[in-house]
């Protein structure tokens, strides 16, 4: 399945620079994309822009409000699932599910911002939001705001590097992007494996 995406991606890529496909498409296709590899959009929309498919402001338009769409939907399903009965009876028998919902109100500024930058967070915070129906139109604004300077800091990044690459070694702009692309898939890895070796020492 995810070959065949990364395919019909790179297919509709090599139509666009031919202008075969208006740069809409591929702004819609990527943010399509963050539903499936977040990173793997934020890296294909700085290698479209870096060769002049697709401008910046709408990459990075279509690369963020693909993620913060996907960060609604999972306020959703937490909102939806707090709708069965049996999710329902349960919250209002747990004394402990009062209080983590009295914590995520009092913290969601920071809840919703270190979830955005630490891996493996997002899912259970933004759920849990939806679940504990914390004040949806202040989530949304927080999602906003994360997803706005998140994305716009990994573009800018990615951008200045394969603009320094090109510049004084004649690395091409796809060669930077891929780069981001590993750093950003290893990245979370790298600090999984760094928080349980400092967990095992502790312990």
């Amino acid at each position: 399945m995810l070959s065949q995406v990364t395919e019909w991606f790179l297919a509709l890529v090599a139509m666009a620079s031919d202008g075969m496909v208006a740069p809409w498409a591929i702004a819609l296709t990527l943010a399509a994309l963050t539903l499936l590899l977040e990173d793997a959009a934020i890296a294909a929309g700085i290698l479209l822009t870096g060769e002049g498919i697709i401008g910046l402001p709408l990459a990075l338009a279509a690369v963020a409000g693909g993620i913060a769409g996907g960060d609604l939907l999972l306020y959703a399903l937490g909102a939806a699932a707090r709708r069965s009965p049996l999710v329902h009876r349960h919250l209002a028998a747990n004394r402990y599910a009062t209080q983590a919902r009295r914590l995520l109100d009092a913290n969601l500024v920071a809840a919703v911002l270190i979830a955005r930058v630490v891996p493996g967070l997002r899912l259970a915070i933004y759920t849990a939001s939806g679940l504990f129906r914390v004040h949806f139109a202040t989530f949304a604004a927080l999602v906003a705001i994360a997803v706005a300077v998140w994305t716009g800091l990994l573009f800018w990044l990615g951008s200045t590097a394969g603009s320094l690459l090109m510049r004084h070694w004649g690395v091409p702009t796809w060669a930077a992007a891929v780069a981001l692309f590993l750093l950003l898939t290893l990245l979370p890895i790298v600090l999984r494996r760094l928080a349980g070796s400092i967990g095992v020492s502790r312990g």
